[in-house]
C-alpha cells in the first residue's frame, strides 16, 4: 500500500489531539472527584473544628451532627460526650463552689459569735466584782440588744440601722468597761439605714479599733462609725486615734493569719473574707492609717446587699 507522507502527518495530528483531549478531560475528572471526595471527608471534620473552637470560647450548649465516615462519626459522638461531660463538671463545681461558701461562711460567721460574747461578759464579770452595778445593768440591757440582733431570727442579712444598733450596744459595754477611756460616735445618712448588709461586721472592726488603738493611748480616745452610700455602695467606715498600723503590717493584714486570736483572730481577716465570699473580690475591707494619727477601716458593700447575699 502506499500512503502518502501528508496523510500520516495529519493521521498523527490527530491521535496527538484526542489523546491530549483524554488526558485533559481526565485530569479534570480526577480533580473534581478528589474534591469531591475530599469534601466529603473534610467537611465534617471542619465542622467539628469550628465546634471546637466554640467549647475553647466557653460555649457548651452545642451539639454536633454525627454524620460522615465511621471514623468521623466516632470522633464526633466522643465529642458530644465530652461537652456534655464539661458540663456536667462544671455544673457539680459550681454547686460545690456555693457548698464550700456556705460552709466558710458558717464557719466565719461561728467564730465571730463566741468572740464577741466572751469579751462582753468578761465585761460584766468586771463590773459586777467591782460593785458597778448601775452599769451592770446598763450592760445587761445592751446585751440584751447586742443578742437580739445577732439572732436576727436566722437570717444572716440585716438593715444598716439594726447592725449600728449592734455597735453600739457594743460600744456601750466597751466602754464601760474601760472606764470611759474612749468616747464614740455613729453617724448615719437616712437613705442608708434601710438597706441591708451582712450582720456582725463592725464589731469586730471596732473590737481591733478598742484593743489595738484607743486602749494603748494616754489621751482619751474617739472610735467614730459611719454608713453613707458612695458611689452606689454602701461604706461603713470606723475610725480611732490610735497609734495607727506600720506600713509593713498594713500591707499584709489582710491575708496574713492573725496571732493574737483572743483579741484580733476573728478581726479583720474575717470579715474581709466574708463579704468577699458572699458578693465579690470588689468589695471587703480597705485600711487607711498613719502612724501616730489613727486609722480608718473603710468596708465596702453592694447596695442591694440582699440580692447577693448568703442563702
Amino acid at each position: 500500500g502506499i500512503s502518502y507522507v501528508d496523510d500520516l502527518v495529519a493521521s498523527k495530528k490527530k491521535i496527538q489531539l484526542f489523546i491530549l483531549f483524554v488526558l485533559m478531560f481526565a485530569f479534570v475528572f480526577m480533580t473534581i472527584a478528589s474534591i469531591f471526595v475530599s469534601a466529603k471527608i473534610s467537611q465534617p471534620i471542619k465542622r467539628l473544628e469550628r465546634q471546637m473552637k466554640k467549647v475553647e470560647k466557653g460555649e457548651f450548649d452545642i451539639c454536633i451532627d454525627v454524620s460522615g465516615e465511621d471514623e468521623v462519626k466516632r470522633l464526633s459522638r466522643t465529642f458530644n460526650l465530652m461537652v456534655t461531660r464539661i458540663k456536667d463538671l462544671m455544673r457539680q463545681n459550681i454547686e460545690d463552689q456555693e457548698a464550700k461558701r456556705r460552709s466558710e461562711f458558717a464557719a466565719l460567721q461561728a467564730q465571730i459569735n463566741p468572740h464577741f460574747l466572751y469579751n462582753t461578759l468578761d465585761s460584766i464579770v468586771w463590773m459586777n466584782e467591782n460593785s458597778k452595778y448601775e452599769g451592770v445593768t446598763t450592760m445587761v440591757a445592751a446585751l440584751a440588744k447586742l443578742f437580739r440582733i445577732s439572732i436576727s431570727r436566722g437570717n444572716e442579712m440585716i438593715t444598716v440601722s439594726d447592725e449600728l444598733e449592734h455597735a453600739k450596744s457594743y460600744l456601750i459595754i466597751q466602754k464601760i468597761r474601760y472606764k470611759d477611756k474612749f468616747e464614740f460616735e455613729i453617724d448615719s445618712e437616712p437613705d442608708v439605714l434601710s438597706h441591708m448588709t451582712p450582720k456582725l461586721i463592725l464589731q469586730p472592726i471596732i473590737e481591733n479599733a478598742i484593743y489595738h488603738g484607743v486602749e494603748k493611748i494616754h489621751e482619751k480616745g474617739i472610735i467614730k462609725v459611719s454608713a453613707a452610700i458612695k458611689d452606689d455602695k454602701i461604706l461603713f467606715q470606723v475610725t480611732d486615734n490610735g497609734y495607727g498600723i506600720k506600713p509593713e503590717v498594713l500591707a499584709g493584714i489582710l491575708d496574713r493569719e492573725p496571732r493574737d486570736t483572743k483579741k484580733s483572730g476573728v478581726g479583720l481577716k474575717n470579715v474581709h473574707e466574708r463579704i468577699q465570699l458572699c458578693f465579690g473580690k470588689q468589695y471587703g475591707i480597705k485600711i487607711e492609717s498613719c502612724l501616730d494619727e489613727g486609722t480608718t477601716v473603710n468596708i465596702w458593700l453592694p447596695l442591694d446587699g440582699a440580692a447577693g447575699g448568703a442563702k
